[in-house]
C-alpha cells in the first residue's frame, strides 16, 4: 500500500493548496454561466438609435488614405465624420475642421438620447489608470450618471460621442469574478500568467493523483 499511501498523502497536500483557487473558478464559472451578458453590458439601459437621414456628400473632400470613413449624427441635427486610420480615428465637421470635444451640457443631452439614466453628473476622464471600468477606451471620455444611482454610469467618447460602455453592479461583479478566473488582479485581461500557469498544473495534479486512489493496483505496486 505504499504508493496508495503517497498519492493519499500527495492528494491531500495538493488539494490544500489548490483549494482556494478551484473554488474561485467554481463560483465564478457559476456566476458566468448563469448570468445574462447582455445585462451585464447595461443593454437595458440603451436605447435604440435614432434613423436620421445623411448627406453622404459631406466627406467628399477626404483625401487621405482612410481605411475607413464614418458618417454619422452626434447630437441632434449635428453630422461628424470621422476618418479610420492604422492607428486611430480622427473626427471632423463637415467642412473638415477638427471636431471639438462635447462639451458638459452637451455630453449630458447625449446620454439622456443614448440611455435611460436621466444624467445630471458628467466628469471628464483623461487619464488612463489600470484595472479601471473604462479600460481599452479611447480617451478622453464623459462618465455621466444621475446622482440618484452612481452605480450605474455611462461612457460617452468626448469627440465621437459614442456611447462606448455601461458599467453596473452586475458588470462590476462580473469584473471581479473574472480576476479570480483568470488571476490577473491588476488589469484584469492578461490571460496567462504565471499564476494561472502555476495553479492550471497543480490542479491537474490534484485530479490525477485523486484518480489514482480508486485505481486497483497491482501487489508488487502497492
Amino acid at each position: 500500500m505504499r504508493l496508495q499511501r503517497k498519492l493519499r498523502r500527495g492528494h491531500r497536500w495538493l488539494a490544500i493548496a489548490t483549494a482556494v483557487q478551484l473554488l474561485a473558478w467554481t463560483l465564478s464559472g457559476i456566476f458566468f454561466a448563469f448570468i445574462d451578458i447582455d445585462f451585464v453590458r447595461g443593454a437595458d439601459h440603451r436605447q435604440p438609435p435614432l434613423s436620421t437621414p445623411i448627406d453622404l456628400s459631406v466627406a467628399s473632400w477626404i483625401t487621405t488614405d482612410a481605411t475607413e470613413v464614418l458618417i454619422r449624427n452626434r447630437l441632434p441635427k449635428e453630422v461628424v465624420v470621422g476618418v479610420v486610420g492604422s492607428e486611430d480615428t480622427r473626427w471632423y465637421l463637415p467642412s473638415g475642421e477638427d471636431l471639438p470635444a462635447l462639451t458638459k451640457i452637451e455630453a449630458l443631452q447625449l446620454a439622456s438620447v443614448k440611455t435611460d439614466l436621466d444624467p445630471n453628473r458628467a466628469i471628464l476622464i483623461t487619464k488612463a489608470e489600470v484595472g479601471s471600468e473604462y479600460r481599452g477606451r479611447n480617451l478622453p471620455l464623459w462618465q455621466v450618471f444621475n446622482d440618484s444611482n452612481p452605480s450605474t454610469v455611462a461612457y460617452i467618447g468626448a469627440t465621437s460621442g459614442d456611447l462606448v460602455a455601461v458599467r453596473n453592479t452586475a458588470w462590476r461583479w462580473w469584473d471581479f469574478l473574472w480576476s479570480l478566473h483568470i488571476m490577473d488582479y491588476d488589469d484584469r485581461d492578461t490571460i496567462g500568467t504565471w499564476l494561472l500557469k502555476l495553479f492550471s498544473v497543480l490542479s491537474l495534479l490534484t485530479a490525477i493523483a485523486g484518480v489514482g486512489l480508486f485505481i486497483s493496483l497491482p501487489k508488487k505496486w502497492r
